[in-house]
């Protein structure tokens, strides 16, 4: 699952806090904090250095200074807020309309529908974070079917062909090679980012990324230490996400053959889904399986997948008829079999696209480029939270 938004409230009816926390903790995607306020300061914000995604502030009878206060921090110091006041009085709705309130509650709160606002909220800001950007997740269908020679030299022709900004980011985080395919071998990597991920920005990444002479920015694994999953925090992943998918035009991450808290972060977060595979019936097995985990857990539209079926050779017992035919739906991209341009990629980190332009498994590769850069976005089917939205609003 994706990170949970963060969710501060803060108010000084402590019986209060916590009965808005209760319902808000059985959200799918969000994760509530509630901060009793109990000294003098009235900025509901004050001593708080990492901004939660949003903001529940239950005024008191000090409305108009906790008001003045958040209205006096710039947009980008205050997370998007939901208000709740004793009244609707026309005074205090100024004042939240002067401090963002993006909706207004008046005591007794409907508790329904201030979990529909935050529901709508959470997938306001996802929808924001990928119409700035696209990410292209590539994973392997059955072990060693290529996705790493694939993300690498889609990374390299979309810097080169489409002329944007594109970063290439290594999720293998225990076996990760990536940089060798472009030659980097960057000291800093993902690990290290994520340690500093509350402090991102769009410069700031510049220091965990490698560049290539194409323009390609390599966020690289680097194994100073066996990385176990329950060492990568969630919430820190998704923000380094949101840093990268708003410095670049477009990111491609090379993910494992697994799913765990790093795949799935990143799968959610997914406008296009590239499964390498080849000719073989363990391969398409494991092909079928992937998809309908992606579509049924994820929420992943066939139209946003693609079969990237590897060392493709016309002659295979396995044909494409039998791909398409299995997983109907889905588009397919033939990688055609070149043993030794693939070779001198892997082994000498010179890209495909260096090596021959007009190569039948180069144009390959970017004719798909072309498809991921310029995608059009794709809805996906309801995920966790519409399901448990709409479950609340027919009960």
């Amino acid at each position: 699952m994706s990170k949970k938004s963060e969710v501060l409230i803060t108010g000084r009816d402590k019986e209060e806090l916590r009965a808005i926390e209760a319902v808000l903790r059985a959200m799918a995607m969000v994760s509530p904090k509630i901060r009793l306020v109990s000294n003098g300061h009235v900025d509901p914000l004050y001593g708080i250095h990492s901004m939660p995604d949003m903001l529940v502030l239950c005024l008191s009878a000090n409305w108009r200074e906790e008001l003045q206060e958040l209205s006096a921090r710039s947009l980008a110091s205050r997370p998007p807020v939901v208000i709740v006041a004793q009244s609707g009085d026309p005074q205090v709705m100024r004042l939240a309309m002067q401090a963002g309130a993006r909706d207004f509650f008046t005591r007794p709160i409907n508790l329904q529908e201030l979990v529909a606002t935050l529901g709508q909220m959470v997938d306001e800001k996802k929808a924001d974070v990928q119409s700035k950007s696209g990410l292209s997740a590539v994973i392997n269908a059955k072990g060693g079917a290529g996705a790493t020679l694939i993300a690498a030299n889609l990374a390299h022709v979309m810097a080169i062909k489409a002329d944007q900004r594109i970063a290439l980011v290594d999720m293998d985080l225990q076996f990760g090679t990536l940089g060798m395919y472009l030659d980097l071998q960057p000291e800093r990597g993902v690990m290290d980012a994520l340690e500093a991920a509350n402090e991102l920005d769009a410069v700031a990444i510049k220091a965990y990324m490698g560049k290539h002479a194409s323009g390609v920015e390599v966020m690289a694994a680097t194994h100073t230490h066996v990385v176990l999953p329950g060492e990568v925090d969630a919430g820190r992943l998704d923000r380094l996400l949101d840093v990268l998918l708003g410095s670049y035009d477009h990111v491609v991450v090379d993910l494992p053959r697994h799913i765990d808290i790093v795949t799935t972060t990143v799968l959610e977060r997914a406008s296009k889904v590239v499964i390498a595979m080849q000719q073989s019936f363990t391969h398409l097995r494991d092909a079928n399986r992937l998809c309908s985990i992606l579509s049924d857990e994820f929420g992943i539209a066939h139209q946003q997948m693609v079969l990237a079926v590897n060392r493709y050779e016309a002659n295979n017992p396995v044909a494409i008829s039998d791909i398409s035919n299995r997983l109907a739906g889905i588009g397919i991209a033939l990688v055609p079999n070149d043993y030794k341009r693939v070779c001198e990629n892997v082994n000498l980190g010179i890209p495909l696209y260096e090596q021959s332009s007009k190569a039948p498994i180069t144009q390959a590769l970017v004719k798909l480029a072309d498809q991921l850069s310029g995608q059009e976005q794709v809805c996906k089917k309801p995920g966790l939270m519409s399901r448990m939205l709409e479950t609340i609003k027919n009960a």
